[in-house]
């Protein structure tokens, strides 16, 4: 898949693979967009990935805007939205999947506020927004922050590892190129 802030029609599957993945459900009611936060951050420090740091700030921020729209713009055709987050050694993907098939410009120009924002926090990372659509008749709205400086790995064991000792990476913002 091709992260631009631009909309792309292409599979989900091409998500860049990392050692470390989850997904969950979360209902579509507004009390939810704190569980679905809640649930992102949990899996972030199970991780070890950059506690306490901006990034982890931003990537809690971008699942609650992607939630939110999720509430406010498709509760009534998909009862639940999934959150997939991806870390690997120098990226970190978090997506919103839901039921309605309208795809969302993500462009910074044509976007909603919220969606602006997160394509500035991934720009900010080096990443970009992508909306690809899924086989349910939804689309998934993808989010992918570079993460070009990892710090020598800690080893850790975690509920996800299969008994393998997997490195932990901290990113931090890419310098501005303006």
């Amino acid at each position: 898949m091709r992260w631009s802030s631009r909309a792309t029609t292409a599979e989900p599957q091409a998500l860049p693979l990392g050692p470390y993945r989850r997904v969950f459900s979360v209902p579509t009611e507004p009390a939810s967009v704190h569980q679905a936060r809640v649930s992102t951050q949990a899996a972030l420090a199970e991780w070890e990935v950059a506690p306490g740091s901006a990034l982890v700030d931003a990537v809690l921020l971008v699942v609650s805007e992607l939630f939110t729209n999720a509430v406010r713009h498709t509760h009534h055709r998909s009862p639940s939205a999934q959150v997939v987050i991806t870390v690997g050694a120098d990226h970190l993907v978090v997506g919103v999947a839901d039921r309605d098939p309208h795809m969302p410009p993500t462009t910074r120009t044509d976007a909603g506020e919220g969606l602006r924002t997160v394509v500035d926090l991934a720009k900010l990372y080096g990443g970009g927004v992508a909306v690809a659509p899924v086989k349910h008749g939804g689309k998934i709205i993808f989010v992918h922050f570079r993460c070009p400086k990892p710090l020598p790995p800690t080893m850790h064991r975690s509920s996800c590892d299969l008994g393998l000792q997997l490195p932990v990476y901290a990113c931090a913002p890419l310098p501005d190129h303006a």
